[in-house]
C-alpha cells in the first residue's frame, strides 16, 4: 500500500519506515521493502542493500536487493555517484554474478544490474559466459545485459534473438534494443510489435518509444490505428516518450 500511495502522490515518502522493514523477520516483508526503495536516492541505501545482498538468508530478498541497486548503478555509470561507492558496487555485483555458489536468479540479476559498468574488463566476458551457459535463463539475462552496456558491439546478437523460438529471449532482446537505443533495430522491433506473446509485443513497443526519433514515432502511430486493446496503454506511453525526442519545428522528409 505504501508503494502504491507513493506512486500516486509525489509528496508522500516512506523511506524511513521502509528502511526499518529491511530488518523485518518476514522475508516477504524484507523483499517488498527492498522493492519499494528502488527509486530512493538516499546516500545510505546502497550500503544497506549491498549488506542485504551479502547476508540475507532468503534468495528472493537477495535478488530483490540486487535489482533495487539498478538505479544507483545507472547513476554511478554516469559519474553521479561517489567514485569509491561506484567501485564497490561494480566489484561486489560482478563478484556475485561470477559466483557459482550463488542462486541462479541472484547471479542473473547481478549481471543485469552491473552491466552498466561496461568499461570494466570483467563485464563482457561474463556476458559471453552467461550467453553460452546451459543454465536456464542465463542466456536471457545476457541479452538484456548486452543492452544495458550501451555498447553497439552487441547489436547483432540482440537482433538475432528477435526471431528466437523462446518468448523470454524475444522479450529480453526487445528490452535490450530499447536500452541500446539503436534505430537500426527498429525494423525488427516493428515485427515484434505483432508477436503472439503480449509481453513481447509490449516490450517491443516500449523499446520503440525509448529509441525515439521520427521513424519510431511513425511506426507507433501506425500501430495505434489498429492496436489490440491490451496494447493501447503501452503504445500511448511509448508515443509520449518518442514525441519528446522529435523537434516539432523540423521538417519531416
Amino acid at each position: 500500500q505504501m508503494l502504491e500511495l507513493a506512486e500516486l502522490r509525489v509528496d508522500l515518502h516512506f523511506g524511513r519506515v521502509l528502511r526499518m522493514l529491511l530488518d523485518d523477520p518476514s522475508a516477504t516483508i524484507r523483499q517488498l521493502a527492498a522493492s519499494a526503495l528502488w527509486e530512493d536516492e538516499g546516500a545510505d541505501l546502497p550500503i544497506r542493500l549491498l549488506a542485504l545482498a551479502a547476508e540475507d538468508p532468503s534468495q528472493d530478498v537477495v535478488a530483490q536487493a540486487v535489482q533495487s541497486l539498478a538505479a544507483t548503478c545507472d547513476r554511478a555509470a554516469t559519474g553521479d555517484v561517489d567514485e569509491a561507492l561506484a567501485r564497490r558496487l561494480c566489484d561486489e555485483l560482478l563478484a556475485i554474478a561470477d559466483d557459482p555458489g550463488r542462486a541462479p536468479t541472484v547471479r542473473r540479476r547481478a549481471l543485469e544490474v552491473a552491466a552498466v559498468f561496461a568499461d570494466d574488463a570483467r563485464v563482457a566476458p561474463l556476458i559471453e559466459d552467461f550467453y553460452d551457459a546451459d543454465e536456464p535463463g542465463f542466456r536471457a539475462s545476457a541479452v538484456y545485459a548486452m543492452g544495458r552496456t550501451a555498447d553497439g558491439r552487441w547489436r547483432s546478437r540482440i537482433v538475432d534473438e528477435f526471431v528466437s523460438d523462446d518468448a523470454e529471449l524475444r522479450f529480453e532482446a526487445a528490452r535490450a534494443a530499447g536500452e541500446l537505443g539503436d534505430s537500426e533495430a527498429l525494423p525488427g522491433l516493428i515485427e515484434l510489435a505483432g508477436d503472439e506473446d503480449p509481453e513481447v509485443r509490449q516490450a517491443a513497443i516500449g523499446a520503440m518509444g525509448r529509441i525515439g526519433g521520427r521513424a519510431s514515432l511513425r511506426a507507433l502511430q501506425g500501430l495505434a490505428e489498429n492496436a489490440a486493446e491490451s496494447d493501447a496503454d503501452a503504445i500511448e506511453v511509448a508515443l509520449l516518450e518518442a514525441e519528446t525526442t522529435v523537434d516539432p519545428l523540423t521538417v519531416d522528409r
